[in-house]
């Protein structure tokens, strides 16, 4: 089952180093990455907007928590065949991904 990946905060030694390397493993610019660890040093959650699969998020969360990030994974609701995803409810708090924001606009259209 593929999941979204959470960030909720950053409480690590080496801020530069967690940049460095959350920009390697998201894909980001180095900048982009700055700002994204300099909230989550505020206490201001992060989602990944792409879902990654079971195995992927086996090996990046404990990755990640070893840099200082507490992470949390969020499992994927398929949706009706369409290859949409959307996290499932985690006591309302969680946010719809890239995929889901885009589902969402559908659903409003229509």
């Amino acid at each position: 089952m593929s999941c979204f990946l959470m960030i909720n905060s950053w409480a690590g030694d080496d801020q530069l180093t967690a940049t460095e390397k959350m920009a390697r493993i998201f894909r980001m610019d180095p900048e982009e990455a700055d700002a994204v660890v300099d909230n989550l040093a505020n206490g201001n959650p992060w989602q990944f907007d792409h879902q990654v699969s079971e195995r992927q998020s086996q090996v990046a969360e404990p990755y990640l928590q070893s840099l200082g990030f507490e992470v949390e994974r969020i499992p994927v609701m398929m949706d009706d065949g369409m290859g949409l995803g959307m996290p499932m409810e985690n006591n309302g708090e969680s946010k719809p991904g890239l995929l889901g924001k885009i589902k969402n606009i559908f659903k409003k259209k229509n």
